[in-house]
């Protein structure tokens, strides 16, 4: 049976543990509250990465990037994730205090339940590619800049990282934000990006207006449909495994080791990608429910076996 009964906090010991008891729960409520395990879509965010293999397993869902199998270390990482999430918060408040404003909601988009617009997005290659966007921003009339601006708000630790932002600028030192900025720049034409990166360490703040790269953003806009048609996976960065950016890639057991893909229909043979963000069955001869997605069925087969 079970000892109910209270715990006396001048006991030895019991201040210790109920500290690492409070620590671990909140952990576990981060990964219960935070985990997300796939994206329905190809991320806009994502687009900029390098390699378009990775991308294909990510949009194919056959890796799991963030398993939660460490509650400890992954109740941290999800607490940092939402850290950056919150950070928006703050942004909006600093440009609302210096007499910008701030638009984060389309009001052309559909009202929801709560009578609420959507955040402004964008949706491209039948829904399978996009993103949504931080905010618009239009600058207050003593700055004497007309045109609205594209918001992005991002987060950094402190060391090369941010450094390299601070010395080279977000186009060298974050290619992927910067191709971000352009894609959502491209689909909201505005030709202008104010880009925000706090440091989490000193919140010393980065802040730079960059003229955007449309014709960069139709560049990955190409690419993104490459990797959702495809029913092969692409080319390997490297064929080595022990190259240092496919050392420690999430998807290198799939990739580089024959690991069996995550089981879904997404990692199928037999599914294609089709309009409305949906996915077809070849088995079935029709629209896979979202809700079974995730889950496949006997007739399985693993898409990276296809040659």
């Amino acid at each position: 049976m079970t000892d109910e009964s209270p715990l006396d906090l001048n006991s030895p010991g019991v201040p210790n543990a109920i500290a690492r008891r409070l620590k671990h729960d909140i952990n576990e409520y981060a990964v219960r509250a935070y985990y997300e395990p796939h994206r329905w879509h190809l991320g806009a965010s994502l687009i900029g990465h390098e390699c378009s293999r990775y991308l294909w397993y990510v949009f194919r869902w056959c890796g799991n990037e963030a398993k939660p199998d460490d509650i400890e270390a992954w109740g941290r990482k999800l607490r940092l994730f939402n850290r950056g999430h919150r950070e928006e918060e703050r942004y909006i408040e600093f440009l609302n205090g210096i007499g910008a404003t701030v638009y984060t909601f389309d009001p052309n988009s559909p009202l929801d339940e709560e009578g609420k617009h959507s955040q402004y997005r964008m949706s491209a290659i039948g829904g399978h590619y996009g993103g949504s966007l931080d905010a618009i921003i239009q600058l207050p009339p003593r700055y004497r800049i007309a045109q609205p601006l594209l918001g992005e708000f991002k987060t950094n630790n402190t060391g090369k990282s941010f450094s390299d932002l601070l010395d080279t600028g977000v186009a060298r030192a974050k290619p992927q934000h910067f191709v971000q900025m352009s894609v959502y720049g491209l689909e909201y034409k505005l030709e202008y990006g104010a880009y925000f990166n706090v440091c989490k360490n000193d919140d010393d703040l980065h802040i730079e207006v960059v003229k955007l790269n449309w014709n960069m953003a139709e560049g990955f806009k190409k690419k993104a449909e490459s990797i959702i048609t495809a029913t092969t996976p692409p080319e390997r960065m490297s064929e080595n495994p022990t190259y240092f950016k496919c050392l420690y890639c999430p998807m290198k057991k799939v990739c580089h080791e024959g690991a069996a893909p995550e089981m879904n229909c997404r990692s199928c043979k037999n599914a294609t990608p089709v309009d409305g963000a949906n996915w077809h069955c070849s088995v079935y001869n029709d629209i896979i429910p979202r809700d079974f997605v995730p889950k496949g069925c006997p007739s399985y087969q693993a898409i990276t076996n296809v040659k």
